[in-house]
């Protein structure tokens, strides 16, 4: 299946523009082997980000002559570029494609993505965050690695930051929080109402600051109620695959202790594809024998089998409250933390226990 490098594309156009304004009318721009070391890309993604250029009349190309300055990009265009891992993730592509929705109608604004390969993680926030890459980053970060000389250092970037996980909160920052607590709270209610008093929680993350208050929610939630829940800890870790781990975990907590909880909770759609290959490979049905329910919603929720409940970030509210955030930035007043709560989407792998009433 042929690479979709549209997203290539519009952010090498961003980097591009952004390079021009160094560059005065009628000087010659870097080569193409330059441009593609420099960026990293590919020849054909640069060749049609240079064509974008070249038809909005900001640089002329001369066949085996070179690539020349035509005028400098309207200093006044902000460009606002999304930052997080380099992580095939369903949800970063679902949040990515709204995101750029929401900002390509925003006027004088452009909109590219910067991925963190991993492993490279402080040499990328520390080395690349500034005015080349964007006019203000909408960041995730989990901080799980920093010193707070490090916290220190990120705070007092160049370009204002917007912090998009529940990593860091605090007078001064430009932050979502979508309230993890309340998402472990609603996950914990739903299970409740549909009869459960047997319940466990999947640790299917690594037990950065947001998983943790998204779990302390959920159990709490559950111990407020008389209820103890189980804890099953995949032992996760950043870079491997959650799938992977989750199918392994449960797997093996199957064989040991057999099907002693009637409902759970696991931090991803993408995990719960493992937990799905487990609870079936061992001969259990979902929701017969266990039901399940997700964090984050994301489309591939709505095709499994059963079609899973998840409770959902709310990707318009989110967008939305992001999208009026960065324009107060630009006109100078301030971001804040903003609250997005999550939402409860009901689907058929949760099984309802309670009695059925009799009509009279």
């Amino acid at each position: 299946m042929p690479k979709d490098i549209q997203p290539e594309i519009r952010r090498l156009y961003g980097k591009l523009r952004a390079a021009l304004t160094d560059h005065a009318p009628g000087d010659r721009f870097f080569s193409y082997q330059t441009l593609i070391g420099r960026f990293r890309t590919s020849r054909r993604a640069l060749e049609q980000a240079l064509a974008r250029l070249e038809a909005e009349e900001l640089i002329r190309i001369e066949p085996q002559v070179g690539i020349f300055v035509r005028k400098r990009p309207d200093p006044a265009v902000r460009r606002i570029v999304v930052v997080h891992s380099d992580w095939p993730s369903e949800y970063w592509q679902t949040l990515d494609a709204k995101f750029e929705e929401a900002f390509s109608t925003l006027s004088g604004c452009v909109f590219s993505r910067a991925l963190i390969p991993p492993g490279k993680e402080r040499e990328f926030l520390f080395g690349r965050l500034n005015r080349e890459l964007g006019d203000v980053a909408l960041l995730t970060y989990a901080f799980s690695d920093c010193t707070q000389q490090d916290v220190a250092r990120l705070l007092s970037c160049e370009i204002p930051l917007v912090f998009l996980e529940n990593h860091i909160s605090c007078d001064g920052v430009n932050a979502i929080d979508s309230e993890p607590e309340y998402t472990g709270m609603l996950a914990a209610d739903s299970l409740l109402r549909n009869g459960h008093r047997k319940i466990a929680a999947i640790v299917s993350e690594p037990a950065d600051l947001c998983v943790r208050r998204e779990t302390g929610g959920f159990v709490a939630y559950l111990q407020l109620h008389g209820i103890r829940p189980q804890i099953i800890n995949c032992r996760h870790h950043t870079g491997e695959s959650s799938m992977i781990t989750t199918e392994k975990a449960v797997y093996r907590h199957l064989r040991q202790h057999g099907a002693i909880f009637t409902g759970c909770f696991v931090q991803g759609v993408f995990a719960t594809n493992g937990l799905y290959q487990a609870v079936q490979s061992l001969g259990y049905s979902i929701p017969g024998d266990i039901s399940v329910i997700a964090n984050s919603e994301v489309p591939s929720a709505a095709r499994c089998d059963p079609p899973l409940t998840t409770v959902a970030r709310d990707f318009d509210g989110y967008v939305r409250e992001v999208r009026t955030g960065v324009e107060n930035l630009f006109s100078g007043k301030p971001f804040g933390i903003r609250r997005v709560p999550s939402l409860l989407i009901e689907r058929a792998s949760v099984k309802n226990l309670n009695p059925q009433q009799k009509g009279g």
